[in-house]
């Protein structure tokens, strides 16, 4: 289905212009003339859309409501009661697939759009050189030495420091398992592991989905994440409002750019790179099953890709005879402060 002509510059700012798979996921999401009008018009105040709608401001409140519900809109917290729309593919997919509301051809449609489509668009993602929206960071128990773990590297840092915290679930399994992938996943089950910090934990709340955490709990869970494998990643900056993911090779679509699509600036390493101790080393291979990142291959020891390593520590931690180790490779002047 072609892109609805009051939605074409959006699909041209979420980077599809001629996807009708696009076209027809904003086609579910926004169904009426009314909510192509307010799309068109975002972002603004109610009064403000209102305005240049030419809707009353009930009508602009019921409309939005609908839409921040399904996941298609947000609310920019520091502003009232001013809406937009999200200004990547990636958030608007997240933001729908863990609507209670979200209609089984959503899930289908999106799985299309991200097999298919976005591989068109990594040319571009390249030449432009675009910053990795994600960064790893290492399980803090398996650097060479902890005093090297700064706040900015350590996911235990981040929730004790954090003023709110929540979690909602995987946007990325919720999609994977929905269209059948990802059965085998390593990620427990029934519980939450994407946690959002201050800033977009509000926002999270606000759309009333998830939960909100206690900082022990939230320790427990990061905990839980390392024990399967999975790697921890944050915003890719430093900020007082973060996210943490807790990737898998299975389902997450970072990894799916990664390592399908060839696009090596899905994440930001850490400022860490495991090292074998050959010495140490028996070559049982529980570090190469570990790895989510194929960075790891075992003949008689342990030989690790130095392009393909991301510092996270997971094969550190598995390791029975402690022959690996995160040494630090990177200076705090390598993580974005923007």
């Amino acid at each position: 289905m072609p892109v609805p002509s009051e939605l074409q510059n959006y699909a041209m700012k979420l980077g599809f212009p001629e996807s009708e798979t696009l076209g027809r996921i904003l086609s579910i999401l926004f169904e009426d003339g009314d909510s192509r009008r307010l799309a068109q018009a975002m972002p603004g105040s109610v009064s403000e859309l209102s305005t240049r709608t030419g809707l009353s401001e009930s009508r602009v409140r019921e409309v939005i409501a609908k839409l921040k519900r399904e996941g298609a809109v947000s609310r920019i917290l520091s502003q009232g009661e001013t809406y937009r729309l999200f200004p990547a593919m990636i958030e608007l997919r997240d933001s729908t697939v863990i609507s209670a509301e979200c209609p089984p051809e959503l899930f289908s449609l999106w799985e299309k759009l991200i097999m298919e489509d976005m591989p068109e668009i990594i040319p571009v993602l390249k030449q432009f050189n675009i910053p990795p929206m994600l960064r790893v960071i290492p399980v803090e128990e398996t650097v060479e030495s902890l005093n090297r773990v700064l706040d900015v590297d350590s996911a235990r840092s981040l929730v004790r420091d954090a003023r709110l915290i929540t979690a909602i679930p995987c946007p990325c399994r919720t999609q994977s398992h929905m269209v059948g992938r990802g059965e085998s996943c390593r990620a427990p089950r029934g519980v939450n592991l994407c946690m959002q910090i201050n800033g977009f934990a509000e926002a999270t709340l606000d759309r009333g989905l998830g939960e909100r955490l206690t900082a022990d709990e939230a320790l427990r869970r990061i905990a839980l994440a390392e024990e399967a494998g999975l790697v921890h990643t944050v915003r890719n900056n430093v900020k007082e409002d973060m996210f943490m993911c807790n990737c898998c090779s299975c389902c997450c679509t970072a990894m799916l750019m990664l390592k399908t699509f060839g696009y090596d600036s899905a994440y930001a390493p850490s400022r860490f790179r495991a090292e074998v101790d050959e010495t140490l080393c028996t070559g049982c291979g529980a570090c190469e099953a570990r790895c989510q990142f194929d960075a790891i291959t075992v003949d008689e020891v342990a030989s690790i890709s130095t392009e393909k390593c991301f510092g996270c520590g997971n094969c550190v931690l598995t390791c029975p005879t402690e022959a690996l180790i995160l040494e630090e490779i990177r200076p705090l002047e390598f993580i974005r402060n923007t």
